[in-house]
């Protein structure tokens, strides 16, 4: 077993109101860890995102570490409920936001093979 510290797997996306597929953990990755992860709202209004973690079958709102958490106009949130987060293979991080396009995401990871 290996791993690889600080990998970035999530790089600019842009959010919208419907749940998307962040990252989806596969290959020869058997699972991640969450080092860092930011939300940054580049609009002019205050903004809510939710986060989930699906790690297998249909996802539903158990799955949500994040639900509705403001965003101010111009800020970001550090999201310190997804750090130290694993999500092992097959598993999903999903995300949406009240608005679109107001926020865009970048998340850190230690991936282990």
């Amino acid at each position: 077993m290996a791993t690889t510290p600080l990998t970035p797997i999530v790089s600019a996306f842009n959010l919208t109101t419907d749940w998307q597929t962040l990252y989806t953990v596969g290959g020869s990755i058997k699972r991640i860890g969450i080092d860092a992860a930011v939300f940054n709202n580049y609009s002019t209004n205050k903004i809510k995102f939710s986060v989930r973690l699906v790690q297998s079958g249909t996802a539903t709102d158990l799955n949500e570490i994040i639900t509705d958490k403001n965003i101010r106009a111009g800020g970001n949130d550090l999201s310190p409920a997804m750090i130290g987060q694993s999500v092992i293979l097959g598993g999903k991080i999903q995300a949406k936001v009240s608005a679109n396009g107001a926020v865009n995401v970048n998340i850190t990871a230690t991936i282990v093979t």
